[in-house]
């Protein structure tokens, strides 16, 4: 959050400036690349039931997160906690709505649906604009208007022409934005949010690996060889998180927001040309009203982005309009 002058409280705050680096764009590369190609992953998985995959995604998650905490000695979340103990409820519910995300995505990969779950991640910038208008009272720009329109347009006509709502795609696109919003609600930091949230899921994972038929309610799978494949979910969720939180330091909001795009693009051709779903001249309308409305999007980010807004507040001062 940009801090206003003590001097002046009414004082308009300066959009935060970050210059952009190779390394930076490098390292956000590889986190968008990592997430690209989880499909890849867990339809290694499909033998296994989606909640179990991320029963143990938690799990392993938290275990990964704990020796990262520990070694890098970041506690501050615990005065945090202690100043507001009420986070722990949010928290809470922000790690069901991701641990739904997760699930949802996780079925979709495995279902063949992996077209769809692209297709949800498409539409999520969008409805996170939706919900800042409704949540955080944030006003939208005429483009953004337009943006959303697309967007809303693309949902009618495929349940005008498919004669069904895009069930995985909206589960998709919600949970993540409403988990987004929550997260820009909160004083944790990403990785001490995402360790709390994993934490106080692991109860009901613990408690679902007890009584559920499945491969992970036998202690002996555990200790097993078959288990490593599935301990790999730890590492590949916090890896790439790891890494784009490194890049937001060193690449512009705008060029970042731009790079997003990479998972999805990803995911759609993975699901069209490597698992050859289905794409006809329907599908190609609906996702096409959602490229239309992400362009506008974009023009719209970039022609507002914190560099240029900053010139503009130093020219208004400069000119005494300020």
């Amino acid at each position: 959050m940009s801090s206003h002058s003590l001097n002046n409280v009414h004082a308009k705050p300066k959009p935060a400036v970050i210059r952009t680096t190779n390394k930076g764009v490098l390292t956000a590369l590889g986190a968008f690349l990592i997430w690209g190609s989880f499909p890849f992953y867990f339809k290694q998985l499909g033998e296994y039931n989606a909640i179990e995959i991320i029963g143990h995604r938690i799990v392993w998650t938290f275990v990964c997160l704990t020796i990262v905490l520990v070694i890098g000695k970041r506690w501050q979340w615990v005065t945090t906690l202690k100043n507001n103990p009420h986070l722990i409820w949010i928290t809470f519910v922000s790690g069901l709505i991701i641990a739904c995300n997760w699930l949802t995505y996780v079925w979709a990969v495995n279902a063949n649906q992996v077209l769809e779950a692209s297709l949800g991640y498409f539409i999520s910038p969008l409805v996170g604009i939706m919900l800042s208008l409704v949540f955080l009272k944030e006003r939208l720009r005429p483009l953004q208007w337009i943006a959303v329109a697309f967007a809303l347009s693309s949902v009618l006509i495929q349940v005008v022409m498919l004669g069904k709502l895009p069930i995985v795609s909206l589960v998709l696109a919600l949970s993540f934005s409403v988990y987004g919003v929550m997260q820009r609600r909160t004083p944790l930091q990403a990785l001490d949010a995402l360790f709390l949230e994993t934490a106080l899921l692991l109860p009901l994972c613990i408690w679902w690996f007890l009584q559920a038929d499945v491969a992970s309610a036998n202690i002996e799978f555990w200790w097993s060889s078959e288990i490593w494949f599935l301990m790999l979910a730890g590492p590949i969720t916090l890896v790439p998180l790891l890494l784009f939180n490194k890049s937001t330091k060193m690449v512009a909001y705008s060029i970042l927001s731009f790079m997003n795009y990479l998972t999805p693009t990803m995911i759609f051709c993975l699901a069209v040309f490597y698992y050859h779903e289905p794409f006809d001249t329907k599908r190609l309308m609906i996702f096409g009203l959602i490229w239309i409305g992400l362009a506008l999007f974009s023009i719209d980010l970039w022609q507002n982005r914190p560099s240029k807004v900053l010139k503009q507040l130093q020219k208004k001062q400069k000119n005494g309009e300020l």
